[in-house]
């Protein structure tokens, strides 16, 4: 019995301390290996690849590769930090029949956005600070699928999504020649 409730205390403990605790998802698109300081950790990004973080919630310090020191407050549960300074697209995609279509209300404005030269006009924002905090349900390279489930209530649902340049020119190379 004793143990139950050293487990159970310790369940507790686990639980309530991953409430002051903050994801940070680094993000590399490049095709170098990119090092940088979290406070006094060295982090190091594969090219082409992500990397996630567990820090305490509050201020902390991030010397970039070009030795800029960002002091960022963390109080959100999941940020995107940006090390490259790279751009990335972010677009909602609409899921659910055409005839909602139209009266489709989106999360993200509808406007004109410049990425990769090209001139976008629809529900699309660009992302290019080193600090994010996440407000998408899918980042650079992940996929995003097909198809999604409409809730019962619903008439259509939309998922936001994150592009890096890559990614992008491959989903626009496969669009345009389809």
């Amino acid at each position: 019995m004793k143990q139950l409730y050293i487990l159970l205390f310790l369940s507790v403990v686990l639980l309530t301390s991953c409430k002051d605790n903050v994801e940070l998802t680094f993000d590399n698109p490049t095709k170098n290996i990119l090092t940088l300081k979290l406070d006094t950790l060295s982090v190091t990004i594969p090219s082409k690849d992500l990397l996630k973080i567990e820090i305490e919630k509050g201020e902390h310090q991030l010397i970039l590769e070009n030795d800029s020191v960002i002091k960022f407050n963390f109080i959100d549960l999941e940020y995107f930090i940006n090390p490259s300074l790279s751009k990335y697209l972010v677009s909602e995609e609409y899921f659910g029949p055409e005839q909602f279509a139209e009266n489709f209300t989106s999360k993200i404005s509808r406007k004109e956005v410049s990425f990769l030269g090209m001139t976008l006009h629809g529900n699309y924002d660009i992302i290019k600070d080193a600090i994010h905090r996440v407000t998408w349900d899918f980042g650079p390279r992940e996929i995003l699928p097909k198809k999604v489930d409409v809730e019962e209530d619903q008439t259509y649902a939309s998922r936001i999504k994150v592009y890096d340049v890559d990614e992008f020119m491959d989903v626009f190379l496969k669009t345009e020649n389809n």
